[in-house]
């Protein structure tokens, strides 16, 4: 027999335990973790509860960002810090201790021709509004808790 005969058969081996580990692999607990972390791109491609959302108007050239009490704590004009407030993973919430009172003015995304759109965020329970639909963003709260800092 050929030598490519042989070559065929040992990739094919090669190939069923390379399945097999995959198999096993996704079954273990550390892969189910990185599935449901919001940070994850992996959690996206093969379907996770987050989703990503641009809740910014289009051509957005500065970002306001307030503190809970609503002052002013930093404008933001980089394409790359606008971007990390704007482009976001959001994710499904338990409405358990959300009142609609509680809502605050979080984010302001000005465009240029003064077109301007409001993230607002419940005080009580890290749950943000936008155009009226709430969800929730662990990436969105990193992001905000960063900027607050000095």
């Amino acid at each position: 027999m050929k030598i490519s005969f042989y070559f065929k058969i040992a990739m094919m081996i090669v190939s069923l335990g390379a399945v097999l580990y995959a198999i096993r692999a996704l079954q273990t607990r550390e892969f189910k973790q990185k599935l449901s972390d919001p940070q994850s791109a992996l959690g996206v491609l093969i379907g996770s509860d987050y989703r990503p959302l641009n809740w910014c108007p289009g051509g957005t050239v500065k970002v306001e960002v307030y503190s809970l009490t609503g002052e002013l704590k930093k404008t933001l004009t980089s394409s790359s810090e606008i971007s990390g407030v704007c482009e976001i993973m959001m994710g499904g919430f338990t409405s358990e201790g959300v009142e609609e009172a509680a809502y605050k003015k979080r984010l302001i995304a000005l465009t240029s021709s003064g077109e301007s759109k409001i993230l607002e965020q419940n005080e009580k329970v890290p749950v943000f509004r936008a155009q009226g639909m709430p969800f929730s963003s662990p990436m969105l709260t990193k992001a905000l808790e960063r900027l607050e800092s000095p």
